[in-house]
């Protein structure tokens, strides 16, 4: 168990880097927070590279299951003061992960891509939706019912 207590420490250094796009490909990493996510990726066999837990977080909101799945990683503690320097969200949960990207997922640009969009209940949503996906290339949306 490592304890990490320095924002001048060099994995806290490189952890915040994360946050930027241009040094999550540099180093093929991202950052994933919260339990769920957490569980999802070790459910789906992703490669975490270290996980990093709020000491104030240790109470028993961690299912044993998954404890004994974390003492198999890398686990770094910090106290809240520092882990907040690391997470863009709100209220935290109090634990993340840096993950290896799976190079396998990466989007191929030259096979037609389309969205599908079921039961959008908001015109503003839509809009974010269809811009974000005109963003990586998605030329083709389909909706399955109209605004009235």
């Amino acid at each position: 168990m490592q304890v990490i207590s320095s924002k001048d420490n060099n994995l806290i250094k490189h952890i915040r880097k994360l946050k930027e796009k241009k040094y999550r490909d540099e180093y093929n990493e991202f950052i994933v927070e919260g339990l769920k996510m957490i569980e999802e990726a070790i459910e789906e066999k992703v490669k975490l590279k270290t996980i990093i837990i709020c000491e104030e977080f240790l109470g028993d909101t961690i299912k044993k299951d998954l404890l004994y799945e974390l003492a198999k990683e890398n686990v770094v503690y910090v106290d809240s003061k520092l882990f907040k320097l690391l997470t863009d969200v709100t209220t935290p949960q109090g634990i993340l992960a840096v993950v290896e990207k799976n190079k396998s997922d990466e989007l191929n640009y030259k096979e037609n891509l389309f969205l599908i969009l079921d039961n959008i209940q908001d015109p503003g949503n839509m809009g974010t939706i269809i811009r974000t996906a005109d963003s990586v290339r998605i030329r083709s949306n389909y909706c399955s019912k109209k605004f009235s």
